[in-house]
């Protein structure tokens, strides 16, 4: 019997990064508790490889693909007037009252046992097309219909996945997101009973609205330069919409949920949590493991971004802080430490930019490496990320004494200057930036290399901090007494 069933979006064991890291250590850490994995992916990938190996814990490796349809599956039952009706009523709770009371009924006319719809009916017939003119024409008559149907079907369809899949019973069903692994935790605890957890790391809302606000694969009637989601198409905003809906399913079913820092509690809480079943638990490092990275001094001064070479890293403002850094300190030498192939088109952007800067014998692209020989060497640590929430990268680069520069996102700066009084009287253990500011970012690299006292404080209190409040053993175990007392 699986005792915690962990329900994983794109993340562990295929995806290597801050999550995917806290996984494996919760669960490495855990030598009793028997594992289940759940993990959604966009599509089956036979070249998929595993970036950890699994600890013997885990039992079972589950995969579910959002895209790959298998529209036709055997029904118990054909729909009824009635079943059709719950859908109706289903849609006007969640798109008008914002409510979910019917969502345990819902799913019920999907599930492999006792259900009654497969894609074929949910796609095809004409009462659910009947359903669809009439919202259409309630909440969106200026909008082309064709687009209208088609959006709600690209919506529906890795909805419709979800709902049917085939899901391992287990006494805690654990999620570590909302979305489509939300929706799944909601799903086994109204199917199987148990308890439902979820930590968030990031707000999957807030990093869903940053990519959709950004996308170019979603149809818009006129091109613009969108910033704010009050200024979206029609169609992001339906985006993002179903992803909101999705998040409020998750924090109302769930018994728990679990964050790192205040602000993720407070966001949470804006998009319908309840307050009391929040708590705080910040992610840890291997405060021992750190010990074995010996620093060494180099002639010049080193500066890292470690981190993927993704949009939502924000590469570019880092490089253009690096020319500017390079005016004053000409023999620097900047790395860029981290995965490539995720975001091929982004990857080629960031290496033109570095040509056309005339910055190839500056800057180097690494790939994926073993961190600890730059923690050895490295002088400063840069994020200039547009969305993070407690980044590994700020723990593992201060408690070997390696201030950071990073971005006014997530808990960075909460990691830098301290959360409680008792906290920030430790000192700052780095520098906040503004985002997608070079010249911010630049002149805080250009202050830690210049001023030695500064930095020196800054190293220190970096070090205190870490092993004071981020101390992995004593976090995990945190978890341990929560799966326990529900097992």
């Amino acid at each position: 019997m699986i005792d915690v069933c962990l329900l994983l979006e794109g993340t562990y064991p295929y995806v290597a990064g801050g999550v995917s890291t806290w996984i494996h250590q919760l669960i490495s850490s855990m030598k009793n508790i028997h594992f289940g994995i759940v993990y959604i992916a966009p599509h089956s990938d036979p070249t998929r490889r595993m970036k950890y190996e699994m600890p013997s814990q885990v039992l079972s490796l589950k995969e579910i693909y959002l895209h790959d349809y298998q529209l036709s599956h055997a029904k118990s039952r054909q729909p009824k007037a009635r079943d059709y009706e719950i859908i109706k009523k289903f849609y006007k709770e969640i798109l008008v009252d914002q409510q979910d009371e019917l969502f345990p009924e819902f799913i019920k006319l999907f599930q492999r046992d006792g259900g009654c719809f497969d894609g074929n009916t949910l796609f095809s017939s004409k009462e659910i097309w009947d359903i669809l003119t009439e919202f259409y024409d309630a909440h969106s008559p200026d909008i082309s219909f064709l687009d209208y149907f088609w959006t709600w079907r690209g919506t529906h369809l890795p909805l419709f996945q979800i709902l049917q899949a085939d899901i391992p019973r287990a006494k805690i069903y654990h999620a570590v997101s909302t979305g489509y692994a939300g929706l799944l935790g909601s799903m086994a605890k109204n199917r199987y009973g148990g308890k439902f957890f979820l930590t968030e790391h990031g707000i999957y809302t807030h990093e869903r609205m940053l990519e959709i606000s950004q996308a170019n694969w979603i149809y818009e009637q006129e091109k613009k330069n969108y910033r704010a989601e009050r200024e979206l198409s029609f169609f992001k905003q339906w985006w993002i919409g179903i992803f909101s809906v999705l998040s409020r399913l998750t924090y109302n079913t769930t018994d728990r949920i679990f964050t790192l820092y205040e602000g993720n509690r407070i966001r949470e809480i804006l998009e319908g949590a309840n307050p009391t079943k929040i708590s705080l638990i910040p992610n840890g490092i291997d405060i021992q493991g750190a010990k074995a990275i010996s620093r060494q001094k180099k002639e010049f001064p080193q500066i890292g971004l470690i981190g993927r070479v993704v949009n939502i890293k924000d590469i570019k403002t880092y490089i253009q802080a690096a020319r500017l850094t390079l005016q004053k300190i000409p023999q620097a030498k900047f790395y860029i430490l981290g995965p490539t192939e995720e975001e091929g088109e982004y990857f080629e952007e960031c290496k033109m930019l570095v040509e056309a800067l005339q910055l190839q014998n500056h800057i180097v692209f690494t790939g994926r490496v073993n961190l600890q020989e730059y923690y050895s060497f490295l002088d400063v640590v840069v994020l200039t990320s547009l969305s993070e929430a407690q980044p590994y990268v700020i723990l593992e680069a201060n408690i070997v004494g390696i201030p950071v520069v990073a971005t006014n996102v997530g808990a960075c700066r909460e990691m830098l200057e301290g959360g409680s009084a008792e906290d920030q009287a430790l000192g700052m253990s780095g520098l906040i930036t503004e985002v997608t500011n070079p010249e911010s970012t630049s002149a805080s690299i250009v202050r830690l290399l210049e001023d030695k006292e500064f930095y020196n404080k800054c190293a220190a209190s970096g070090i205190e901090r870490v092993k004071k409040y981020y101390d992995q053993d004593d976090l995990l175990s945190r978890y341990l007494n929560i799966y326990e007392q529900n097992l």
